[in-house]
């Protein structure tokens, strides 16, 4: 059985004008159907993207896997357990939290900008109670940020001390701090140049090795995730157009839209290699 199982996710939205406004101008309710009847599967330590357009509803599903939004439809099972599903109790539901994680987009709007690196990285370990001796809190901070390829000195400094491809290192490690099984990465490149990328990217192959991590890549470009993910599933207009094996889809792509994704997708792969320090 899959570790991750998304099982014709849907989610609508609701644009529709107040209901006085709609009975005056007589129209009818404005339903957007961000996510359309979406199903996959990811099996543990593996590492899925989904590529798309702006738009196309990745980061809606994303949020969905996260637990962060409910879907309108469908389901996601995580390691059997149904995410929205009755069963789940405040503890296990707390649980299934720390099991997952996201890294997003901006590392400079994702940290807190008037705490200190240290307290950043140390607040999950809190909220979970992970480890309750403070001296064992520090010394896993520290090591958290020697993983991510930065320095113990760096705790007591704050996020707009650091480059963007540090600060995403520090969301890496704060992502990290709760010990979790599936990370979900939200575009966790496009805002750093392309040799950061590769550097960043590098460290996150180096780390799902280190920890059988299970990634959920979201993606607009090919080239970000081509040496990262095992498959990858191509979105458009909220719906899942085409699915493959990422060398089979490299090598053969079969939808209009996907060949059109890698005619715009610039070459990295040179870029990629086993380096982590910055």
């Amino acid at each position: 059985m899959s570790y991750v199982i998304a099982n014709q996710l849907t989610r609508h939205y609701d644009l529709s004008d107040p209901w006085i406004i709609r009975q005056i101008n007589r129209r009818p309710k404005n339903i957007l159907t961000a996510v359309n009847h979406v199903s996959f599967s990811i099996e543990k330590g593996e590492a899925y993207a989904l590529v798309g357009e702006s738009g196309s509803g990745k980061s809606t599903i994303a949020k969905m896997v996260s637990g962060l939004l409910k879907p309108s439809a469908g389901s996601i099972h995580i390691d059997g357990h149904d995410l929205n599903g009755p069963i789940l109790d405040g503890k296990a539901t707390h649980s299934m939290r720390q099991r997952i994680q996201m890294v997003f987009q901006s590392p400079y709007a994702s940290l807190n900008p008037r705490w200190k690196i240290g307290n950043i990285i140390l607040e999950p370990i809190k909220s979970f109670r992970l480890i309750a001796d403070e001296k064992q809190q520090h010394k896993r901070v520290a090591e958290l940020l020697d993983q991510v390829g930065l320095s113990e000195r760096d705790v007591s400094k704050y996020p707009h001390e650091f480059s963007g491809g540090q600060r995403q290192r520090i969301s890496i490690a704060r992502a990290l701090a709760s010990q979790p099984e599936i990370i979900i990465c939200d575009e966790p490149t496009s805002a750093l140049d392309v040799s950061v990328q590769a550097q960043v990217l590098n460290l996150l192959k180096d780390l799902q090795k280190e920890f059988s991590l299970t990634y959920l890549f979201i993606s607009h470009d090919l080239a970000v995730i081509s040496t990262m993910a095992n498959k990858i599933g191509v979105l458009k207009d909220g719906k899942l157009v085409e699915e493959a094996d990422s060398a089979e889809l490299f090598a053969n792509p079969k939808h209009e839209y996907t060949k059109m994704l890698l005619s715009a997708a610039p070459n990295i792969g040179v870029y990629v290699h086993s380096e982590r320090k910055s």
